[in-house]
């Protein structure tokens, strides 16, 4: 299972600037420690070559997504490979689709499922992706189509310049929600805790028929999050508050880039891309009936303006559905523009 986890290192281990894998967290999920477990079955595979690792991949089917979507569709989650191993990393793909059919799924997909994977970068391959987002090497395209996979959906990574007349542009949005009888606070402020689990539930009522999610539970959520209440997320990370409900929540995380990135040493990074300069908005989320009345951007500016107020100069935007609109049109009023571009692959059997 080490080996498993590390093979990441052997992968990225000689680019300037990549994000390593927690590898203890990696070891619980396929050893079934991890709280989210209790809805999954895997299968980790890996390929060898002369005894060594060439490709790994997990199979996964995961119950509680398949039943929330009605589907038959297994994950493949994991995914790296060596240059050179193209034929290898597809003959590893089959085999994980091929234990997927034998648990009754109808289709796979790799690149993106909640709290488990994320997608393919199609640009920019040389940068320091967004936090929690690998930059991927361009041939895994090629090993994916090769194994009979098709482009399921896209995704955008935006970028907003934290500049006089943008920051300016702010405080108008947080009035407008407030004069919708709208309070936007820091989790801090709330109660970092409370304010999780009130995520929680936002994020589950607001994401439940956007593409791609399942719900989640507080129980798995807390202790994810819980480490993070004496760091800035706390201050980046907002709600919104009417009539003493909490009817909107962003998770939002500070330059994490010189904490856990792995950088070359006496490397400077682009500062879009990092070194103590770019802050990320990960996940916003509005319940239905308080949509249109300036939550998303008030959230979202209190969140930038706090940056700001941080010495940030950049904020992430992360990740958008090509066809979810309503938030990409949220991130250009913020001032974003699309600075990354992923996909995610599907295989029907």
């Amino acid at each position: 299972m080490t080996e498993f986890a590390m093979f990441p290192f052997q992968v990225y281990g000689e680019r300037d600037a990549w994000w390593p894998p927690d590898v203890q967290n990696e070891i619980d999920l396929i050893a079934g420690r991890a709280p989210i477990t209790a809805y999954l079955e895997l299968m980790p595979l890996v390929a060898r070559r002369a005894g060594k690792i060439a490709a790994r991949v997990t199979a996964v089917v995961n119950f509680r997504y398949n039943r929330h979507w009605n589907e038959l569709i297994g994950q493949l989650i994991h995914f790296e490979a060596l240059p050179g191993q193209t034929e290898v990393a597809c003959a590893m793909l089959e085999e994980a689709v091929q234990w997927l059919r034998s648990k009754g799924m109808k289709a796979a997909r790799s690149g993106f499922a909640a709290f488990l994977d994320y997608p393919y970068a199609i640009d920019q391959y040389g940068s320091l992706p967004s936090f929690l987002l690998r930059n991927t090497p361009d041939f895994y395209h090629t090993c994916f189509k090769e194994a009979g996979f098709t482009t399921e959906k896209g995704m955008s990574d935006f970028t907003i310049p934290l500049t006089g007349p943008t920051l300016a542009s702010y405080p108008a949005m947080i009035r407008k929600a407030a004069d919708h009888g709208i309070q936007v606070k820091t989790w801090r402020e709330h109660g970092f805790l409370d304010a999780v689990d009130r995520w929680t539930d936002v994020t589950n009522s607001a994401f439940e028929r956007h593409w791609g999610w399942n719900p989640i539970t507080r129980e798995e959520v807390r202790p994810m999050l819980a480490g993070l209440a004496r760091t800035e997320v706390g201050d980046l990370s907002t709600i919104a508050i009417a009539g003493g409900e909490v009817v909107g929540s962003v998770f939002a995380v500070p330059d994490f880039s010189g904490r856990l990135a792995r950088l070359r040493q006496g490397l400077r990074l682009d500062p879009q891309r990092g070194g103590g300069t770019r802050g990320a908005l990960i996940n916003i989320g509005v319940l239905e009936p308080w949509r249109g009345k300036s939550v998303n951007l008030a959230m979202a500016a209190l969140s930038f303006s706090t940056m700001a107020q941080r010495r940030m100069k950049y904020a992430g935007y992360t990740l958008v559905l090509d066809d979810n609109y309503p938030s990409r049109r949220t991130a250009q009023k913020l001032g974003g523009t699309v600075t990354g571009n992923f996909v995610v692959y599907r295989r029907d059997f």
